[in-house]
């Protein structure tokens, strides 16, 4: 038993041994630009390749895209799930504008699982045709797909903006929270309508942010009226986006702000205060204590 069991490591030692040999000199061909020498790499990726997946992948992603996106594509619909993700990756590395069609497919089928890979690779792609899949599956149940495709709108920017406004002036409250976001963080004045218009809406608190992060003077007095707002998270959110818009008109509102039944209001408050006018503003926190706000920049 002893005999077999060390004549079973030799042999399978032996065996890794010209697997590492064999991916190397498949992988040199490859280089070279042989198709069947990347081809045979593509199929290297699968479940049962966990020791040699991300070998393979980094070879995938450095060969010439010409070359290699041709392959990849044949397996975008992979029912091998790892490989499937693999191909979607490197498809999306090399930006192959050709991919979108069939990502976006992968994206849209909810029986898969992971697909937030999708919505990534769509984003490194930053095509025009990404924008739509990607708008669709801000209405994802997978909350990952939701925020991948968020991410990725934002990667996207200005050619998502326009995209974005009109989904947002259709869309029900309960998928618009990824394009609020979105727009917020791709900072287009174009969106400041839209956003205002749902400026009281169940999406408030994001709406708010993104307002902030637009830098319009035009927000200001809407963010003023929000710090009145019954729910603590919005008036925490218009203290925090007046730093970005507020003028004169706001010191008095936030000034009256730091006696807000809430902490984190108060501490935003004189935080956003000492931000317009260079000047230290202490709030009461929770023990009751006058302090200065926390310094989140250190």
């Amino acid at each position: 038993m002893r005999y077999l069991l060390l004549l079973l490591l030799f042999f399978t030692g032996c065996q890794q041994l010209g697997e590492s040999i064999s991916l190397d000199e498949v992988s040199a061909k490859a280089r070279s630009g042989d198709r069947k020498a990347i081809e045979q790499l593509v199929g290297l990726l699968s479940s049962e390749g966990e020791l040699t997946n991300e070998r393979v992948y980094s070879v995938l992603v450095s060969l010439n895209s010409a070359e290699v996106i041709p392959v990849l594509l044949g397996k975008v619909h992979s029912s091998d799930r790892i490989q499937r993700e693999y191909v979607i990756a490197a498809l999306g590395n090399h930006q192959a504008a050709t991919a979108v069609k069939p990502i976006a497919e992968v994206l849209a089928d909810r029986q898969l699982k992971r697909r937030y890979i999708a919505a990534w690779a769509l984003g490194e792609i930053a095509q025009p045709d990404c924008v739509q899949p990607l708008l669709n599956a801000l209405g994802d149940s997978d909350g990952e797909v939701r925020k991948a495709a968020t991410r990725s709108l934002i990667k996207l920017n200005r050619l998502a903006t326009e995209p974005l406004i009109d989904f947002l002036s259709h869309t029900e409250s309960t998928t618009a929270a990824g394009a609020i976001r979105a727009l917020g963080d791709i900072a287009d004045p174009l969106a400041f309508e839209v956003l205002a218009n749902r400026i009281k809406g169940a999406n408030r608190a994001e709406v708010i942010l993104a307002l902030g992060k637009l830098k319009d003077s035009r927000s200001e007095p809407l963010l003023i009226e929000a710090l009145q707002d019954a729910d603590w998270q919005v008036r925490m959110n218009a203290a925090m986006a007046l730093s970005e818009v507020g003028g004169a008109a706001s010191i008095m509102p936030l000034e009256t702000a730091l006696q807000d039944d809430v902490n984190v209001v108060r501490e935003w408050s004189a935080r956003s205060l000492e931000m317009l006018t260079g000047k230290h503003y202490r709030y009461r926190n929770e023990t009751g204590e006058l302090v200065l706000p926390y310094n989140i920049y250190h």
